[in-house]
């Protein structure tokens, strides 16, 4: 049997399952369900209170008509004996028994003239025709409402028919008073009385025996019409208890075909649901299952019906969890607390182990509980996901090693240890693949993840049973040496770089093979964070990779010198990428200072300068750039600088030519390094920003160094004869420093040589160092060339190479680098550039050789 099925809703529409509207909703339902009675009550109940009341006030004009009609024959008899006897007390028996119809009389003429009005006055009236105060109210209730029916009407009519004879009456009581205050009336007087008394009690009887008839008959017609009414409300009654009986019927019908349809999806819905669903009564008997149920279970509703839920779960050994689910239902069904997200394990029908949450839902009314629900959800899946995602989340999935997060992890675990003053007892070692690359070039990545595998496989046999190796990057790795003395920690290494690079793999006809470079790094007291460890840990591979690669480099900061300057490279990398997002270069500009005639003609008389950047520290500072240029040019980073540098001077040329004040610059000199002549797209940047800032290209002189040149030298050719064809100069820097070569001047059209300043700088005390200035000075102009020397330190220099025919200077002796005025926002921007218009004016006029430092030093920038 469907055990939902027989959940039949009950009277007031709620489901014996104990789910039950609130109270308010109930009533509602019931209150629709019955207003029709309820409104026909009221009407009956209203019915009856009129028909009483209309039955009263009938029965109280019959207590008046009684009244009425006694007085009037006391009236008579009491004025018959007066007309006979002349007794003054029979006639006023006479008046007292005529004041009860006239009393009457009045009252009612006084509500017909002026209606409710008048209710007050007639009431007094009323009383003294000796009717109660009830009735008197009854009496006027009726007429006031009644008065125009065929109930009333006619008793209204009759009682106005006897107003004429009331009247004749009271006119002969006081004719026969007034003859006998006179004098003994005579028997033919008194009997004329006595005939118009009898004939004034005939009409007065015969209009009360009418009033009587007419009441009689206002009686039966009421009675009938109650009759009637009552027996139609009867029948509405019956003909609305009828439609009820069928309308409720026909929801009931409605109701229960509902109920089935719900009970048929919801047997549908538990039956397809993968949950099993159980139902149990308050001692936790079986009364129903769905079919995932059953499968948990091992058995069918009709095998476990009434059967005790808990005694039926197969669950491990009680050793095996502290919280069985057995306890679970019990501590439910005794209205305990559920442990929150707690995950029970049972056998199902084919002792399979499986996890699965419990819900419970008790169901029952305000006396306690009924029923329960019990809902298993299986979870095995997800938690095999959950600890798949685990494993993903700390390992890496190509090698199955852990990961750089989980590596970090343990690190950090170990480092929290406590520890004595040097530190805890392990090491690290960082090992990079050497040459990883030319594998995944030629082989490709599956190749490269065949060798990482194998690699992996290696590492693992070398090491320890209780070390972590740990797959950190590409191919880098990572192990973590607990408990492991520093020699300990070299042998290992040793082992595993001496395994590493005997390791062939077979990979299609090609054997594959790849050495290692291990950094190793003991975890000593001033490593106390695990972004230390691998920052050290990082610089001691490098170590092992700047000597030669397949080498173990155990890293010792007090006396590794190429680490410490690998770091300081490092650091400046961090601070070159700051200060280009922040701004804090800055230009200064070194004036060359031309050294005969012929050269001061070639410059035109204006400045010619060569820009240098600098770097404006946080604190103020300025640094010069042999700081930072190293480091930029080794990471890439002096394509970025030069192009800075390049927009910043051309934007400062454009500034100082709008300023009327400032002499005009006929030279400005920018370097380009090595790196940035390798950019495809440098001479478009450089016709653009040409044109940006609407420079003149003649005023424009790039400098570049011979190496750069010959190592780009297709690209340099082409921006060579590109840029010259727009009017700019070029100059070679350094010439002299390394081997030069002097194809490369002819393969280079530029403007000027530059003598590299170590040789200039030491001409005077090496003879064999003024006679290269002298052999590239002829060189130079044998090509068409203008030569500059740098380091020009002493006026003795500047004499010397005035002396042998160079025609420009470069050095403190002639003009230390300044701020480029308007490219730093200097304060003195434009008294430097006045100084230095002046300063370079005097010159030009042939100022003695010693005084040009002091001039120059004055303002020049």
């Amino acid at each position: 049997m469907d055990y939902y099925a027989s959940q039949r809703p009950s009277a007031s529409g709620t489901v014996a399952s104990g789910i039950a509207d609130p109270r308010w909703q109930r009533s509602l339902r019931t209150l629709r369900s019955i207003w029709p009675f309820i409104a026909l009550a009221i009407v009956q109940a209203t019915l009856a209170v009129i028909s009483l009341q209309m039955l009263s006030a009938l029965r109280s004009f019959s207590t008046g008509e009684s009244q009425w009609s006694k007085g009037q024959k006391d009236a008579i008899y009491a004025l018959s004996d007066y007309a006979t006897t002349g007794n003054a007390s029979a006639y006023g028996q006479f008046q007292k028994g005529l004041r009860i119809p006239m009393s009457d009389m009045q009252a009612r003429k006084l509500i017909e003239a002026r209606g409710s009005n008048a209710e007050i006055q007639a009431a007094l009236l009323l009383k003294e025709g000796r009717n109660e105060l009830a009735e008197i109210k009854e009496l006027f209730w009726l007429t006031g409402y009644f008065k125009n029916t065929d109930l009333v009407a006619p008793l209204l009519e009759k009682w106005q028919a006897s107003d004429g004879a009331l009247m004749e009456l009271q006119s002969l009581g006081n004719l026969i008073h007034a003859s006998l205050q006179i004098g003994p009336p005579t028997l033919t007087l008194q009997r004329g009385w006595l005939a118009q008394l009898n004939t004034l009690q005939s009409q007065l009887s015969a209009l009360e025996q009418e009033f009587s008839n007419a009441l009689n008959m206002s009686a039966r017609k009421l009675k009938a019409s109650l009759l009637w009414l009552n027996i139609g409300g009867a029948l509405l009654m019956l003909v609305l208890l009828m439609w009820h009986t069928s309308r409720l019927k026909r929801d009931t019908e409605q109701v229960e075909n509902t109920l089935d349809m719900v009970s048929q999806r919801a047997t549908t819905t538990l039956a397809a649901i993968g949950d099993a669903v159980i139902t149990t009564n308050a001692a936790g008997d079986v009364l129903y299952m769905n079919k995932a149920a059953e499968q948990l279970l091992g058995a069918s509703l009709h095998q476990l019906f009434l059967r005790n839920l808990a005694e039926r779960m197969r669950t491990p050994p009680a050793n095996l969890e502290s919280y069985l689910v057995q306890d679970a239902i019990l501590d439910a069904l005794s209205g305990k607390a559920l442990v929150n997200e707690a995950i029970f394990t049972i056998y199902d029908s084919h002792r399979r182990a499986r996890q699965v949450k419990m819900a419970y839902t008790p169901i029952g009314t305000h006396t306690g509980t009924v029923e329960a629900v019990f809902v298993f959800h299986d979870v095995s899946q997800e938690q095999t996901f959950i600890r798949e995602l685990a494993w993903q989340a700390t390992h890496d999935q190509l090698t199955g090693l852990v990961n750089r997060y989980e590596f970090e992890r343990r690190l950090g675990l170990v480092l929290a240890q406590p520890h004595g003053p040097e530190g805890p007892a392990g090491a690290i070692m960082y090992l990079d693949l050497d040459q990883f690359k030319v594998i995944n070039d030629t082989g490709g990545h599956s190749a490269g993840d065949a060798m990482l595998r194998a690699i992996s496989t290696m590492l693992q046999h070398g090491l320890r049973a209780e070390d972590t190796l740990a797959r950190v990057g590409g191919d880098e790795f990572a192990v973590l040496l607990e408990n492991c003395p520093f020699d300990l920690a070299k042998e290992l290494a040793e082992q595993i770089r001496d395994a590493a690079q005997h390791l062939r793999i077979q990979w299609g006809e090609r054997s594959l093979s790849s050495s290692i470079s291990i950094g190793l790094v003991k975890l000593c007291a001033p490593l106390d964070s695990v972004e230390e460890v691998f920052r050290v840990a990082d610089m001691a591979c490098f170590g092992a990779k700047q000597r030669g690669r397949n080498v173990v480099y155990a890293y010792d900061p007090a006396v590794d010198q190429e680490i410490a300057r690998y770091v300081g490279e490092m650091e400046w990398v961090e601070r070159i990428k700051t200060a280009l997002e922040s701004d804090q270069f800055i230009l200064h500009a070194q004036p060359i200072h031309a050294l005969n005639n012929s050269a001061e003609a070639a410059a035109g008389h204006g400045l010619h300068v060569e820009v240098q950047i600098r770097m404006r520290m946080p604190d103020g500072s300025v640094i010069s750039p042999v700081h930072f240029i190293p480091a930029a040019e080794r990471y890439g980073l002096m394509p970025l600088v030069d192009r800075w540098v390049v927009n910043k001077s051309l934007e400062t040329l454009a500034a100082m030519q709008k300023a009327w004040h400032v002499m005009p610059i006929s030279c400005c000199a920018i370097n380009l390094s090595g790196t940035t002549l390798g950019d495809e797209k440098l001479l478009d940047f450089l016709r653009h920003q040409i044109e940006l800032h609407g420079i003149n290209p003649r005023i424009l002189c790039f400098e570049i160094t011979e190496t750069a040149a010959i190592t780009h030298l297709p690209n340099a050719i082409r921006l060579v004869k590109s840029l010259k064809d727009m009017g700019c100069k070029f100059s070679m820097d350094d010439f002299g420093a390394g081997v030069s070569s002097f194809a490369s001047l002819k393969n280079l059209p530029v403007d000027f040589l530059k003598i590299d300043g170590a040789i200039v700088a030491d001409m005077q005390r090496e003879p064999a160092h003024r006679a290269m200035v002298e052999a590239i000075n002829h060189l130079g102009h044998a090509l068409g060339m203008k030569t500059i020397a740098e380091f020009a330190a002493t006026p003795e220099i500047v004499e010397m190479l005035r002396d042998m025919g160079v025609d420009y200077a470069q050095g403190y002796a002639t003009g230390a680098p300044k701020p480029f005025p308007g490219a730093n926002a200097s304060p003195a921007a434009n008294e430097v550039a006045a100084v230095a218009s002046s300063s370079a004016a005097s010159a030009r006029l042939g100022s003695p050789a010693p005084n040009l430092p002091l001039s120059i030093a004055r303002g020049l920038i």
